[in-house]
């Protein structure tokens, strides 16, 4: 009797084992499918990042690249600048969105965003992104809401010039060549107090010439012009320039060199090319220090000199003169439209572009008073000139080089400023850093 009893029980217990296997199954499953959606959320909220810290420096360069950090906020061409400005920089936004995806899908912009603020130096530029409907799993099982992820990034287009307290910049790659510190166009007057770092002449699309200080004469350089300054033609004066205690500049890297660029030397092969030798691959202003040798050897003027030849390499000019190949740059539309560079080689060959290898940044160096020779060819360097090249000069100016204004960086010379570790941007094409400061 009692083992009927038993095997009744034993009866009634069969098949609990698979309900409690199965039970563990789906909490199993229902883990692991959470495990997945957080994994899920967190790459979201990376990629998410990622996508408004791109976008904001993308809109943070269309603003340094319109000139606007150029100029005073009180002058007429301010506004007329930051009329359009905001446009252009939310089209080179909306680019990079569409490169930048979360979840294989373009982030939007949230209401309002991009948003700008116009302050005299550093312009800047927020955006604010989300993203939804993300491929989650566990949360779509159980009827949850779409998940959304968002983020927020502000770059700013920083430059000195006209900042009355400021951190010197640094950009990288400029060219060998030092220019003087006095417009051309404007009898002379100095483009940067040194002082302050104001800018006080030069504007964007102001064009001259760049003429070699030393043009292989008999007369040695150094007693024609030392340092660089105005000669009595009114040219504007281009020489090559070393670091201070160093006799030459070291071999740039091959690998940002253009092929054809092959430069005998060293002074030409940074002019066709973005030198980053650790001896000047960084050239800082501000502080007042002379952190420049002005050299008065390397570079004969004239159509067969290395300035001349290395820019027309670079510019990919087949010669001397204008259509010869080289990218082309109407600054008429300027300031109340961007300027326009058409691409006139490569892949983009008869498109508008927003950047150049005819684009470059070069340092303006103090010039001392007339009759005191500064000691040792030292220089300083006092700001930087982005300038596109138009083309090499034939004819009546054979060897000089032709440019068009982009932008003026100044820094003041103002001891107080030296120590203060600069702001390093820019790869060769803008002197002014484009930088986020919200953290990541």
């Amino acid at each position: 009797m009692e083992g009927n009893i038993r095997s009744r029980r034993r009866h009634h217990q069969r098949g609990q084992t698979i309900i409690l296997v199965a039970i563990s199954l789906v909490s199993l499953l229902a883990m692991a499918a959470l495990a997945i959606d957080v994994v899920t959320l967190y790459a979201a909220r990376s990629e998410i990042q990622r996508a408004a810290d791109a976008a904001a420096l993308a809109g943070a360069k269309a603003i340094a690249d319109s000139g606007i950090t150029t100029l005073l906020v009180t002058t007429p061409n301010f506004a007329a600048v930051q009329s359009w400005a905001p446009t252009v920089a939310t089209n080179e936004i909306n680019a990079v969105l569409q490169k930048n995806l979360v979840g294989g899908v373009a982030p939007s912009l949230a209401s309002g965003s991009p948003s700008f603020t116009w302050s005299q130096g550093n312009p800047q530029v927020t955006v604010k992104l989300s993203s939804s409907n993300l491929p989650t799993f566990f949360s779509k099982i159980w009827g949850g809401t779409a998940t959304v992820v968002a983020a927020t990034a502000t770059a700013e287009a920083y430059n000195p010039a006209n900042l009355q307290n400021f951190t010197p910049i640094a950009p990288k790659a400029v060219k060998p060549w030092l220019v003087a510190n006095a417009d051309p166009n404007n009898g002379g007057t100095p483009f940067i107090n040194p002082s302050t770092g104001a800018i006080q002449s030069g504007n964007p699309g102001d064009q001259f010439s760049l003429t070699s200080d030393c043009t292989g004469s008999s007369i040695p350089c150094a007693l024609i012009d030392n340092p660089p300054g105005m000669k009595n033609s009114g040219a504007y004066i281009a020489v090559e320039y070393v670091p201070a205690l160093v006799t030459a500049p070291g071999s740039p890297n091959p690998n940002v060199c253009p092929n054809i660029c092959t430069g005998a030397t060293d002074y030409e092969q940074s002019i066709e090319c973005a030198d980053v030798t650790t001896s000047y691959q960084v050239l800082s202003c501000g502080g007042g220090a002379s952190n420049l040798q002005w050299a008065n050897s390397i570079n004969p003027g004239g159509l067969t000199g290395l300035s001349a030849l290395g820019a027309e390499c670079l510019i990919n000019a087949s010669t001397h003169g204008n259509n010869k190949g080289q990218d082309k740059l109407d600054p008429s539309p300027w300031p109340d439209n961007p300027m326009q560079i058409k691409a006139e080689s490569g892949l983009q060959i008869g498109k508008f572009v927003t950047t150049s290898s005819s684009i470059v940044t070069i340092p303006i160096i103090d010039t001392p008073p007339a009759g005191i020779p500064p000691t040792g060819g030292n220089v300083t360097v006092v700001g930087f000139l982005q300038a596109f090249i138009d083309e090499v000069h034939g004819g009546a100016h054979p060897g000089d080089i032709q440019v068009h204004v982009l932008n003026i960086a100044g820094c003041s010379n103002n001891s107080t400023n030296s120590g203060i570790t600069p702001v390093v941007g820019g790869s060769g094409t803008s002197p002014i850093p484009v930088r986020l400061i919200t953290p990541p």
